[in-house]
């Protein structure tokens, strides 16, 4: 009780906590109303108008700049990404060729890993 009496912060600390109670009920109460519903649907609202606005717009400075649009940058990389793996494979075989000996066909190249199985086949009786 004596430690309790010390503390030159406690007033602080009630004060700081009453304070956190009562923006916490006013901000429950806000919240819940329907005024507040509704305007944060109007506010959320305008930000996505907002948004696709801006997008239409760098979409036709882009094009008029004559500079690609993240859309179509993208779709280059993905592109780009199956030549790559082409050329892997390309790589791959002329490696497994040029190893093997001369008048002998080429080692085969290693098979897939198939997947599991998680389904078992239909069965064969006939249904009673």
């Amino acid at each position: 009780m004596a430690e309790k009496d010390q503390d030159p912060l406690a007033p602080w600390r009630e004060m700081l906590s009453q304070w956190e109670q009562n923006v916490n009920a006013l901000a429950n109460r806000t919240m819940g109303s329907e005024e507040y519903s509704s305007s944060m649907n109007g506010a959320m609202g305008a930000t996505l108008k907002l948004q696709e606005t801006m997008r239409q717009f760098m979409a036709a400075y882009l094009a008029s700049a004559n500079l690609p649009s993240r859309s179509e940058v993208l779709g280059i990389a993905e592109r780009l990404g199956g030549v790559e793996a082409k050329l892997d494979r390309i790589s791959a075989l002329l490696e497994r060729i040029a190893q093997a000996k001369p008048g002998e066909a080429p080692a085969p190249a290693p098979a897939r890993p198939r997947p599991p199985r998680t389904k078992s086949p239909p069965s064969t009786e006939p249904a009673a």
